[in-house]
């Protein structure tokens, strides 16, 4: 992955989150999120709400194939708490994403009109790029970041 400031920006907070630096070290870098699919989004209105994504890391390196060699494959699940809000549309039974930022609230102002409350830096966006199905924002209070390596 390039090395642009929101790049930096990114491993910053997952260094700083519970999970995070653990998830930096097997994955060796941000993960992209780039097709990944989402397996399952739990919201739960005052309680802790749970967002699984399976996901890997795409190499450069190409199969006897054809395609690209994937690696590190792994079920991410972001637990947030305290929802502030929830800006979620084109849910699919198959959701793929095109990737997946994860910033502090004010690395959004031109967001700020969709949310009820006022901004504090202290929030967390998780901003879904859309690619096939569910795209959105998702932004807490707090996140945290477990994961299981997978084979698939």
């Amino acid at each position: 992955m390039k090395e642009t400031p929101e790049y930096k920006t990114q491993e910053s907070i997952y260094q700083s989150i519970s999970g995070g630096p653990e998830l930096l070290a097997w994955f060796g870098q941000v993960p992209s999120f780039h097709d990944a699919e989402i397996v399952s989004l739990e919201i739960i209105s005052r309680g802790t709400t749970t967002l699984k994504v399976k996901t890997w890391n795409l190499t450069d390196r190409v199969g006897t194939d054809g395609y690209y060699v994937s690696e590190k494959h792994a079920i991410v699940t972001f637990v947030m708490e305290e929802l502030v809000h929830l800006q979620l549309e084109g849910f699919q039974p198959q959701n793929v994403i095109d990737g997946l930022d994860l910033s502090k609230t004010n690395a959004h102002p031109d967001h700020s009109s969709f949310y009820n409350e006022k901004d504090s830096p202290m929030d967390f966006d998780l901003m879904i790029q859309p690619c096939y199905g569910m795209d959105g924002i998702i932004r807490c209070k707090r996140i945290s970041v477990n994961f299981v390596p997978s084979k698939f």
